[in-house]
């Protein structure tokens, strides 16, 4: 059966944002008074949405503080200097889903305001189907429930929409809903990590990524 969706991670799958969450990351916590984090801290921090990131490069345990960085966050990234990128090669893979009309669709850990966002600010020539980042009261990635209503949206069955990510919380959501799932290893995490968690296929490339596209069993 040819796929007929694919629902994209964004950070560290089409779009390399660790510079842009290393500065304002580190931005927030030196306005409270914290000390900074490195870029390959920040390469493990991030992905369990932007509440974890800051309680976890900040080691505070005070709710009303973590919520107060995370809206400080949340403005700062909104004015952002343009630091993150597309990777190289993902506008082609983009191109190719386009000619065989496959629907396109996000789903990130990230805010859903920031999302959107960044696909309007880094993809605005092409048109993706759904874009969902966390909202509140609803589970983020690993949970599958994010993944199950976009599949309900598009009018697609599980078996015809293939999931593609950078890390564990990707493929588990592709587990947990039962979704084929890629890893695609120029992201944050690494090739064991995709694997050890049970990735369906790996990409080393966006040129990879858009052949195994092609030939999903």
């Amino acid at each position: 059966m040819s796929i007929k969706g694919v629902i994209f991670d964004l950070d560290g799958t089409l779009l390399d944002t660790l510079d842009d969450i290393t500065v304002n990351a580190n931005g927030v916590l030196a306005s409270f008074g914290f000390c900074s984090r490195s870029k390959d801290e920040y390469r493990y921090l991030a992905g369990q949405g932007v509440y974890s990131l800051l309680a976890s490069a900040s080691g505070c345990e005070d709710q009303k503080l973590v919520s107060s960085m995370v809206d400080e966050f949340k403005k700062k990234y909104e004015k952002n200097d343009g630091l993150s990128k597309p990777f190289e090669g993902i506008f082609d893979v983009l191109k190719l889903l386009d000619k065989k009309a496959v629907k396109k669709c996000v789903l990130s850990n990230k805010p859903d305001a920031l999302t959107k966002l960044c696909i309007q600010k880094y993809f605005e020539e092409y048109r993706f189907d759904v874009v969902v980042g966390q909202q509140d009261g609803v589970p983020i990635k690993p949970d599958a429930v994010s993944a199950l209503n976009i599949a309900d949206e598009l009018g697609l069955k599980r078996s015809e929409i293939i999931m593609v990510g950078d890390s564990k919380n990707d493929i588990l959501t592709a587990k947990n809903g039962g979704f084929y799932s890629i890893g695609v290893t120029w992201g944050f995490r690494d090739r064991a990590e995709l694997l050890d968690n049970g990735a369906d296929a790996i990409a080393d490339s966006p040129l990879e990524l858009a052949q195994l596209l092609l030939i999903k069993p």
